[in-house]
């Protein structure tokens, strides 16, 4: 466990004399898509909202990491008398593969993300656990605007029951970089 914690401070001492961030907050929209359960499996949902933020990192020209939270807006089934409505908050780390390298102005890529989701629901939430949150997509970067089309999978348990949530999912985002380089003084 010492070597492992001397080997992270060592990278984090080494980058650390240049190190750049990018701050992305999104917002965005979920198509309509399914709940599935034990009980009621294929439950269509209604269409969606999403807010969110994300930091990013560079690894180098072809890859990149990432961290962000997300918020999906309450959202209700399609033909549900009762008004019933569910929402997630997930939490993830992101890894970015950019085939194309680092070109001038707009910089495709493929974003896979992974994380843990809580779930609320109007129905009540004590008997509610979050789980798992995986995603898959393409997006862009256009100078400072980000567009993403994701695939999301938001797993969980609601009255011991096992659920699923899988979405699809468009966002645009807007960069805010912030640099941290170590400073020289010339005498």
């Amino acid at each position: 466990m010492k070597k492992l914690l001397a080997s992270i401070l060592c990278t984090i001492f080494a980058v650390s004399s240049s190190f750049a961030l990018t701050i992305i907050p999104r917002v965005g929209f979920d198509i309509p898509s399914t709940m599935n359960n034990e009980k009621e499996p294929d439950q269509e949902t209604k269409l969606g909202f999403v807010i969110g933020v994300e930091a990013r990192g560079e690894i180098s020209n072809y890859f990149g990491w990432g961290a962000g939270a997300e918020y999906l807006v309450p959202r209700g089934f399609v033909n549900d008398s009762d008004d019933n409505d569910f929402s997630f908050l997930p939490v993830y780390a992101s890894l970015r593969f950019y085939p194309l390298g680092a070109w001038d102005k707009v910089r495709p890529y493929i974003k896979v993300n992974a994380g843990y989701s809580v779930i609320a629901s109007s129905q009540g939430d004590e008997d509610m656990k979050g789980g798992v949150y995986t995603a898959i997509g393409l997006g862009t970067q256009y100078q400072k605007f980000i567009v993403e089309v994701m695939a999301s999978i938001y797993d969980g348990e609601y009255d011991d029951i096992g659920i699923s949530y899988q979405k699809i999912g468009i966002t645009l985002g807007y960069k805010f970089n912030i640099s941290f380089s170590k400073q020289t003084s010339e005498e």
